[in-house]
């Protein structure tokens, strides 16, 4: 007997998993909905999505840095059954020594 052919990408309805960095004290909204984990790394799953389609989701992160508020916003797209890393922290400018 021969193997047999890998079966194709199954076409389930699958959640997508987003996982994002930002400063332990920030507040995240996902399209607008807030979230009430504080760790520095959090993770979210989305319900499941339909495969095949790409899906969007608005994240926006507020947080004080150096005594100043920093606002944040993305637009991330993910797609059934795979992961989005996505990195909300303010990056500072280079500094000229």
């Amino acid at each position: 007997t021969k193997p047999t052919d890998k079966p194709k990408e199954s076409m389930v309805p699958a959640p997508a998993t987003i996982i994002v960095s930002l400063p332990a004290d920030a507040k995240l909204t996902i399209d607008d909905a807030a979230t009430v984990s504080t760790a520095a790394v959090r993770v979210f799953t989305s319900p499941a999505l339909p495969v095949g389609q790409d899906f969007h989701y608005t994240l926006k992160a507020q947080y004080v840095q150096d005594g100043k508020p920093i606002n944040l916003s993305k637009d991330v797209t993910v797609r059934a059954g795979q992961q989005t890393r996505v990195n909300m922290e303010e990056t500072a400018g280079v500094a000229s020594r």
